[in-house]
């Protein structure tokens, strides 16, 4: 299995979903925020569930309103009680610059404690050259340096 829980029974993250995947899915997850290009398409009944589509790229980087957009909507949904799986199509890049950014925003950490943290967890996670750029003039935004 390619999901890697990293804040306790809230927030999952992850690559592309395997059918392995999926199976944890149907059991433990009620949201998804799929980052990747292309939609998910469950193999089973989603609709009592949430699924959030917010493509990016690695080329294109998107501006503080697309992150706090996204903040508010993940904020909403683990204070609503839903088991969040975040996910891009390697797990590692996109996934790493928002897993991030999260950690920044909720526990109020700077770009290289959350990013340290997240990676204590998830080693792999690795937020290319734009999106740590993006990540400090997040840091800035959130008034955390």
């Amino acid at each position: 299995m390619s999901i890697t829980e990293m804040i306790p029974g809230r927030i999952y993250v992850g690559g592309r979903i395997s059918p392995e995947d999926w199976r944890f899915i149907d059991q433990h997850i009620n949201a998804i925020v799929n980052l990747r290009t292309k939609p998910d398409r469950p193999p089973f009944d989603f609709s009592h569930r949430v699924m959030i589509w917010m493509p990016i790229t690695i080329k294109v980087t998107p501006s503080i309103t697309w992150v706090e957009n996204l903040m508010a909507h993940i904020n909403l949904l683990v204070k609503q009680g839903y088991s969040i799986l975040i996910h891009d199509t390697y797990g590692y890049q996109r996934l790493g610059f928002v897993i991030t950014a999260y950690y920044m925003q909720r526990f109020r950490m700077n770009r290289e404690q959350a990013l340290n943290t997240v990676q204590k967890i998830k080693p792999n996670i690795q937020p290319t050259v734009n999106y740590m750029e993006l990540l400090a003039r997040y840091e800035n935004h959130l008034g955390l340096c």
